[in-house]
């Protein structure tokens, strides 16, 4: 299953090169990166959070698996939930999950449930999206 961008449009821009030029905004190339273990990092709309989004993006490497948490503004689909297989796609391109991972916390985590209902809307995760996009171009 891909699940298809929520907010592109609304929360940042729905074409792939609108949304690169504004992330870019927002990121430094220069900065000293450090292998980060978690990081925090805000989700509202890029014109309010990608200022501080960029800084935390622009000072870690990125690791090669993201595990990404964030709440179900929603309330659709499982109070806890893992989507366990499939894409996400932004305008920048298309994400693949980890399903080893996925199944990895499934059967480790009892609170958690794989289900994808629960992020068929949520922004949460998405507006992280383009950051870790950018940073992962050649």
């Amino acid at each position: 299953m891909r699940r298809k961008p929520a907010v592109a449009g609304q929360f940042y821009h729905e074409s792939s090169t609108r949304l690169s030029h504004q992330v870019r905004q927002y990121v430094a190339d220069n900065l000293p990166k450090e292998h980060a273990l978690a990081i925090l990092s805000p989700h509202a709309g890029l014109i309010y959070s990608g200022a501080v989004a960029g800084e935390v993006y622009s000072r870690i490497v990125l690791p090669e698996t993201f595990l990404l948490l964030g709440p179900n503004h929603t309330g659709l689909g499982a109070r806890m939930s893992l989507m366990p297989r499939g894409e996400w796609e932004i305008p920048m391109g298309i994400f693949q999950i980890d399903e080893q991972l996925g199944r990895k916390i499934l059967s480790n985590s009892p609170s958690v449930s794989g289900d994808s209902q629960a992020h068929m809307f949520e922004h949460s995760l998405e507006v992280q999206l383009p950051f870790i996009a950018t940073f992962r171009e050649p």
